[in-house]
């Protein structure tokens, strides 16, 4: 799944379509971006505005059992007018993953990406936002991207006690662009 949060149609980069969030998700509101050389999967978002709930979830049929790649994307850019982006909590299928904080990303104008490799425990995968105490506006998310891993990959990992996450990335000699 490629899902471009808060979009109200499909969106093209290069060959890879992009689907709107609206199956996925029944609850927050959506607002766009019109800036240049922003890339178009981070020109719209969905924000939760409603205090009343602590948590806002995606909900997406998968296979129980299978590993999946689940990548989620934010870029604040001041959306709501505060200059100050909210710190919240990822949470897959009732298990906190981890927390959002894109402050450092935003005050340089970049987007910011988690990623975390999980078993499917059902047949459906719940990917929520969840509000926490340093919470002080709404959480939000530019894109989701959840894909099926075969079998033979992260094969000596129990995804029944583990999950992967990324803690960073690194360039280790390559002198061209960065892929």
């Amino acid at each position: 799944f490629l899902i471009d949060c808060g979009a109200s149609e499909e969106t093209k980069v290069g060959e890879i379509t992009w689907a709107p969030d609206d199956g996925f998700i029944n609850t927050g509101n959506k607002t766009t971006f019109d800036a240049p050389g922003l890339l178009p999967t981070l020109k719209s978002l969905r924000f939760f505005p409603d205090t009343s709930a602590r948590k806002y979830c995606y909900l997406l049929p998968v296979v129980r059992g299978g590993k999946y790649l689940v990548r989620t994307t934010y870029y604040y850019g001041n959306f709501d007018g505060r200059g100050r982006p909210p710190v919240f909590d990822q949470i897959i299928d009732g298990t906190r993953w981890s927390v959002v904080n894109t402050t450092v990303d935003y005050s340089r104008g970049l987007s910011t990406f988690y990623e975390i490799i999980i078993a499917a425990t059902g047949k459906t995968m719940s990917v929520c936002l969840a509000r926490n105490d340093q919470t002080v506006s709404s959480p939000f998310i530019s894109a989701l991207e959840v894909g099926y891993l075969e079998t033979s990959l992260y094969n000596s990992t129990d995804f029944s006690k583990y999950a992967l996450t990324t803690v960073a990335r690194h360039n280790f000699g390559h002198s061209g662009n960065i892929v």
